[in-house]
């Protein structure tokens, strides 16, 4: 059984993962060593996603999430990774949520 990509439940869902993908960025200014972890939780999340929500398998901006999220961990486990480019992605991922949350994805 799915839930629908237009329901109250999935809406208020994406505004949680928004919240959780923000999250990263003070984890990564502050070092944290559990930083990969927490990615790594998020994306295991964000895939099980295709298998509740109606059709969101089938949106570019779904993919676009994933892929960005995926980029960002690969560059998190990198000795030394680029700060600027994981803000900038970071606030990609974001504008990604929003658009999932506005056209209800």
């Amino acid at each position: 059984m799915f839930i629908s990509n237009e329901s109250t439940l999935y809406i208020n869902y994406l505004t949680v993962i928004k919240n959780r993908v923000y999250k990263i960025l003070p984890f990564i200014e502050e070092a944290n060593e559990n930083i990969v972890k927490y990615t790594d939780s998020l994306l295991f999340e964000l895939y099980g996603l295709q298998f509740v929500i109606e059709g969101v398998k089938d949106s570019h901006n779904y993919v676009s999430l994933l892929s960005t999220l995926e980029s960002i961990q690969l560059e998190l486990t990198e000795d030394e990774y680029d700060f600027e480019l994981l803000r900038r992605e970071i606030f990609k991922s974001l504008s990604i949520v929003d658009k999932l949350i506005k056209k209800g994805e």
